[in-house]
């Protein structure tokens, strides 16, 4: 099983960003649950999951209990589509849970409508955060105060095909590679397999976290810090669609209709059907196992080449726990918080359903009962995450991004795809995304 979380695949939840962009005076009052507004006697907690994120979460909130016999819980969960929704209605009713996973999507939109209980006063006291970084902490902070705490390590990332290239021959590529090395060794793939394979899927727009460190290594953001405006310039996408108008035309990436098809259907992506060995679309092993027999394993987003280029990559922090500002049990929800952070118990019955572990010591509790490809998927995460530490040239965590981001990938995705189809050139493209992508961040 994978658990990786990328901020791509953030974007792309449209019913969490929608429903989020919806907060407010819209929201109307309606019929809530047991909630932080009723006299209940449990502390009431929510969270989004498969079936096996459930079972963990429900065994080790029952050893919390029974070490915390005073502090009862009522839990509730489901998947993520219209999760978001019923908060809303909760929060209209007055209902809201005591304590919930929250989106590091949407914490910051949460926040600062006042929805969510700060939790700096707890840190260091009933809130033990030892071993996580700061930039990993990062992800649940909003206007310098910490709104959420990370369940884990989410890293931007390529999962390859390895036993594809070692069938062509194919020496892995080092961890420290470059945009040139992904080049050469996705012309090597297309030599290699006689013309039948192609290196790389189309990265120009149909990876929105891959283009995210691209422009992070040119010392720029997606979005500005109020989200109101994009952070990057026409030379950084111009030159993003060169590369992969580049990789087309040398058939080290496949031509436009493979790419079409596999927009939002994992089932078609290029590695899933045979037709590439390197994706950046991370889903092809997450939280649901893999979709396709290769052995897979997994690299870091290559590094800039060029002369001044910075570390592109950061840390999101999977998914995050976080407290409703109404709940009258926020000291409790915090115990719980920290007691998923630390417990030794907690740690192992969660394993990597809330994503890699955020702290060396979880990750060391859990990795004697992996499987080997949750192993190099975690060992792929603790090495982006050491370097982004050490790193001296790294920009800051990137902001929130904003409701419309979703929008804004799929602008991005449609722009290179219409380049990638022959129907309009980089230069033309480029001044409508831009007017587009402005109407859209200022709506």
């Amino acid at each position: 099983m994978g658990h990786q979380i990328s901020r791509r695949t953030l974007f792309r939840t449209a019913s969490g960003l929608a429903v989020a962009g919806a907060l407010g005076p819209a929201l109307t009052a309606c019929a809530g649950g047991t909630g932080a507004g009723t006299t209940s006697d449990k502390l009431t907690m929510t969270w989004w999951g498969s079936d096996e994120r459930h079972a963990a979460y429900k065994k080790a909130l029952a050893y919390f209990q029974q070490k915390n016999p005073k502090t009862k819980i009522q839990e509730t969960y489901s998947g993520y589509d219209g999760y978001f929704n019923k908060f809303n209605t909760q929060i209209a009713g007055g209902s809201t849970p005591d304590l919930l996973q929250m989106d590091t999507a949407l914490v910051a939109q949460y926040a600062r409508k006042g929805v969510l209980a700060p939790l700096d006063e707890y840190v260091g006291k009933s809130l033990d955060l030892t071993g996580f970084s700061r930039t990993l902490l990062a992800a649940g902070t909003v206007d310098g105060k910490l709104y959420g705490v990370p369940s884990g390590i989410g890293t931007n990332q390529l999962t390859v095909n390895r036993s594809g290239l070692q069938k062509l021959g194919l020496k892995f590529p080092d961890a420290e590679w470059t945009w040139a090395d992904l080049r050469k060794i996705a012309l090597d793939v297309h030599k290699k397999s006689g013309g039948k394979l192609f290196g790389v899927d189309d990265g120009g727009g149909g990876t929105l976290n891959a283009f995210e460190i691209f422009a992070r290594e040119h010392g720029q953001n997606l979005f500005s810090d109020d989200g109101k405006k994009l952070g990057f310039t026409p030379d950084t996408l111009q030159a993003w669609w060169e590369y992969w108008a580049e990789m087309r035309k040398a058939n080290a990436s496949p031509a436009a209709a493979v790419t079409s098809a596999a927009h939002n259907d994992l089932t078609k992506n290029g590695v899933v059907i045979g037709k590439t060995l390197f994706t950046f679309d991370i889903g092809v092993y997450g939280a649901g196992g893999s979709i396709t027999g290769a052995t897979l394993d997994f690299l870091p987003t290559p590094q800039g080449d060029w002369s001044g280029a910075r570390e592109g990559n950061f840390l999101n922090g999977g998914v995050l726990l976080s407290a409703t500002r109404s709940s009258k049990r926020v000291a409790d929800s915090v115990k719980i918080m920290s007691f998923f952070a630390q417990d030794p118990t907690a740690i192992k019955d969660m394993q990597l359903l809330r994503g890699i572990p955020p702290t060396e010591k979880a990750r060391g509790l859990i990795s004697a009962g992996l499987d080997d490809t949750d192993k190099r998927d975690m060992a792929n995460a603790d090495y982006i995450s050491q370097r982004v530490a050490k790193a001296t040239n790294a920009l800051p965590a990137p902001p929130p991004p904003p409701a419309a981001a979703t929008q804004i990938w799929d602008l991005l995705f449609q722009s290179n795809l219409a380049i990638a189809f022959g129907r309009t050139t980089i230069k033309a493209q480029l001044g409508k995304f831009f007017d587009q992508a402005e109407q859209i961040l200022s709506a």
